[in-house]
């Protein structure tokens, strides 16, 4: 089911790729994009470490969005996961918040991939205790203390 909504994603035009990842910032699935996991999960644990400062402050988010490499990129958070997408022309956003909602919800639907996000749950202040830090980070995250 999951490639049937990615593909829905990509047919809107100006989307240059979307993947979905876990709690753990591990990818699932993805579609479109020339970068290697690596470099998604990297993504995905900037989008992870972002809510985890929120909700270390009882704030919650459901959606990021950052200018990265020439493309916007969009999140949409869910409790156990997020779909991140990569488009070119920031023109098309709000069309794609209204797709990654109703993908979301239909994600959360399904029963085999619930149990695949099942396994991969994780604590949202781990992204803060854990981990190699940049500068910038660092900074950013002993302001929340």
């Amino acid at each position: 089911m999951s490639k049937r909504l990615l593909q829905e994603i990509m047919n809107i035009d100006g989307v240059e790729g979307v993947f979905i990842a876990s709690g753990r910032a591990k990818i699932i699935d993805k579609m479109g994009l020339k970068y290697g996991d690596d470099q998604l999960e990297e993504i995905a644990l900037s989008f992870m470490r972002i809510a985890a400062g929120f909700h270390h402050h009882s704030q919650k988010i459901n959606e990021i969005e950052f200018y990265w490499q020439n493309l916007f990129i969009v999140g949409k958070m869910a409790n156990d996961f997020i779909i991140i997408t990569a488009c070119n022309n920031s023109k098309i956003i709000p069309l794609l918040r209204i797709t990654l909602n109703v993908t979301t919800a239909n994600l959360l639907e399904d029963r085999k991939f619930a149990k695949i996000i099942k396994g991969q749950v994780a604590n949202k202040r781990f992204f803060l205790e854990k981990g190699e830090f940049t500068e910038s980070e660092k900074k950013i995250i002993s302001k929340l203390n």
